[in-house]
């Protein structure tokens, strides 16, 4: 039968990782750090899709009310 023996790496039941690999604070060690995300200026574009979708909302919103 599959499953049944206790050494199957896709067994849910069993960790991932040990204590000794990930470390007192939870984090693994070979994981990079992602940098801070910086604010920037919005592109036409994302302001106009921006812009339709707010309308279509409001659009919708006014259709059920009325």
């Amino acid at each position: 039968m599959a499953g049944t023996g206790g050494d199957d790496a896709t067994d849910d039941g069993e960790w991932r990782f040990g204590v000794d690999e990930v470390g007192e604070d939870g984090a693994v060690a070979q994981e990079p750090e992602s940098p801070p995300v910086e604010p920037g200026s919005p592109s036409a574009e994302n302001v106009a899709f921006f812009v339709v979708g707010v309308a279509l909302a409001v659009g919708t919103f006014a259709l059920l009310l009325l």
